[in-house]
């Protein structure tokens, strides 16, 4: 991912191609990765690799919701919140209408989903 430029609409949709894939093998086998493992498989690059890696989260979260899928980007945990995404793929969430106030019950929830046998 270029630090000089914008991504092209085909970068984008091939990121957030491997981000799917990547997700759906941490999920698999039951793993939950960090942004930094996310940002280091997609190969984005400094400055903002967090940042970035984010953004293409809530593209993904967005998009899963809109196909009625579990939302895979909430597999990703933060360094800073053990065990649980950064507060902005709820508020994401929230902004999409997926949850209100309670973000607890909606994680619980999704996890579920994604991973019943956990």
């Amino acid at each position: 991912m270029s630090n000089q430029r914008s991504l092209t609409a085909e970068e984008r949709e091939r990121l957030l191609d491997e981000l799917g894939a990547l997700l759906d093998q941490a999920r698999n086998q039951g793993r939950r990765p960090g942004y930094l493992e996310v940002a280091d498989a997609l190969a984005i690059e400094a400055p903002l690799r967090i940042h970035k890696t984010t953004r293409l989260l809530e593209i993904l979260l967005k998009r899963d919701a809109e196909a009625g899928r579990p939302l895979r980007s909430l597999l990703v945990i933060s360094k800073t919140r053990p065990g649980r995404p950064a507060d902005g793929l709820f508020e994401r969430a929230r902004r999409l209408g997926l949850c209100d106030g309670d973000s607890d019950e909606f994680y619980q929830h999704e996890l579920t989903r994604l991973m019943p046998d956990r």
